[in-house]
């Protein structure tokens, strides 16, 4: 029994004459995002499909926020006090940066009584075409050639370090490089190249531009042999290298031209649900997706919410899709309409609230929102204390954090003497620290978060205090020690 059954069935039960106790029990409030991802990034200009669920007793519509401002209301529940959100909010309305995007419940005073956890996510500025690079000379003979792996070698696959539980996926080796996404614990992705130094891999990862993205060797654990893998120049663009052992897959051939009017999948959808009637209730044929992304339009519904497509296979090879989730190339005018009248009847209404337009601010969204804060150090990080360099380890760290409800951060790095358990501790060096930009002066951090990565390769006592303006105007600090090299007294 799906949930809108069982909300339905609930519903006749206390109409039917069912124990009032059962029907008057409350529900508490809740609301829940599910989509986009957290921290998933966009273009400017990208339609962001946003998709959760506000339901509890008292509630009586939900309500979308992004950035503070109102973007739609559902006032139309699939069942007693469960309203289910699904709109796409067209970015290019915002601007380049964070975004924050929440839901609201509001009972019949009109008054918010449950508000859904904060979704951050980035909106990236158009891009644009890079440069074509240089032509290269012709040479006679191929110069360093990379070495070609040898075909009975095993995969090398990288996965997240267990104390970590994720890695960064960036677009150059480069901790400053653009973010295109992470693999976290229990996934692994295939390494197909290294750096001359060998301190970072290439890998396939099917989200970004090319299909391929760089991880910080330091935040891996690899399976196979890293020797066998072939040296890759970042600043030379090279054909895609093939992973060992992996048979390459072909691109799926391109779909057949249809001759309009034609429905197609949206950039960035990975599918769309076909169903045998215009309502998401009805019985789910199949999908259009990415390798079948395109569908012949034969009629519409009288509103226009769904689409009538030729469906091989289903009944009559007729099947329904959602307008909002394609594009409909052609003239709407010239598609039939098909009577409603034998479908049931939409469970949600969407009433769309147009924002403001905004206005050029340096303070960011996450601003907004309650004060919390969090600061640590990876793959490292003690309870009180964040060593580096015993027996060996690495002095090389990242700092990360995640402030909300803040106007402006700050990281300052001092050297103290050990205090206590350190006392045998002397002050550090900070001429030791690289970079050197925060040593001894304060440096603007990202908001609401961003990471630092850092090396200190002398033995001291150092102190990373992060310094915070909050919306409110009050102010107050972060402080972390990092002893290198540095062991507890007796």
């Amino acid at each position: 029994m799906s949930s809108f059954q069982r909300h339905l069935a609930f519903a006749l039960s206390c109409v039917l004459g069912a124990t009032l106790a059962a029907c008057s029990s409350p529900t508490p409030p809740s609301a829940t995002l599910t989509a986009p991802p957290q921290n998933a990034q966009f273009f400017l200009g990208d339609e962001v499909r946003i998709e959760g669920e506000v339901s509890g007793s008292g509630v009586r519509q939900a309500e979308v926020y992004i950035n503070n401002f109102k973007f739609a209301v559902i006032d139309q529940p699939v069942a007693p006090n469960t309203f289910v959100v699904d709109v796409t909010w067209p970015s290019s309305t915002g601007q380049a940066g964070t975004a924050v995007i929440q839901l609201k419940g509001v009972d019949s005073n009109g008054n918010v009584i449950v508000v859904s956890d904060a979704l951050f996510i980035t909106l990236l500025p158009e891009a644009t075409p890079a440069a074509p690079p240089p032509t290269p000379i012709p040479t006679t003979a191929a110069e360093n050639p990379a070495p070609a792996p040898s075909p009975t070698s095993a995969p090398v696959l990288a996965s997240p370090l267990p104390e970590n539980g994720f890695f960064n996926v960036r677009a150059q080796p480069s901790t400053e490089a653009r973010l295109l996404g992470q693999v976290t614990a229990g996934q692994s992705v295939a390494v197909i190249g290294k750096t001359a130094d060998g301190q970072w891999y290439l890998v396939n990862f099917a989200t970004a531009p090319d299909g391929r993205g760089w991880v910080s060797a330091r935040v891996v654990s690899l399976s196979g042999d890293a020797n066998t893998l072939p040296t890759v120049d970042p600043n030379v663009s090279v054909a895609n290298p093939t992973p060992q052992n992996v048979t390459p897959t072909s691109a799926p051939a391109a779909a057949a031209t249809l001759q309009p009017p034609y429905v197609r999948l949206k950039a960035g959808q990975e599918f769309v649900n076909v169903r045998a009637g215009p309502d998401v209730n009805t019985q789910r044929l199949g999908t259009l997706d990415t390798n079948n992304a395109t569908a012949s339009v034969r009629a519409r519904t009288p509103d226009g919410l769904w689409w009538q497509i030729y469906y091989p296979g289903a009944p009559n090879d007729v099947g329904w899709v959602f307008a909002q989730l394609v594009d409909f190339v052609g003239d709407a005018n010239n598609v039939p309409i098909v009577s409603g009248s034998n479908r049931p009847q939409p469970t949600v209404t969407l009433i769309p609230v147009q924002p403001p337009t905004p206005t050029p601010t340096t303070i960011p969204p996450s601003a907004l929102l309650p004060y919390s804060q969090n600061m640590r150090f990876s793959p490292r990080d003690d309870i009180g204390d964040v060593p580096l360099g015993h027996n060996g380890e690495p002095k090389t760290a990242t700092l990360q954090w995640q402030i909300n409800g803040a106007v402006k951060a700050e990281l300052e790095i001092t050297a103290v003497p050990g205090p206590g358990i350190f006392s045998n501790c002397p002050a550090g060096n900070l001429a030791s620290i690289t970079p050197n930009d925060a040593a001894g002066k304060r440096i603007p951090l990202t908001l609401p978060s961003g990471e630092y990565t850092f090396t200190i390769t002398e033995r001291g006592y150092y102190l990373f205090t992060i310094y915070v303006t909050k919306a409110s105007g009050e102010t107050t600090t972060i402080p972390r020690n990092v002893i290198v090299d540095c062991y507890k007294t007796q």
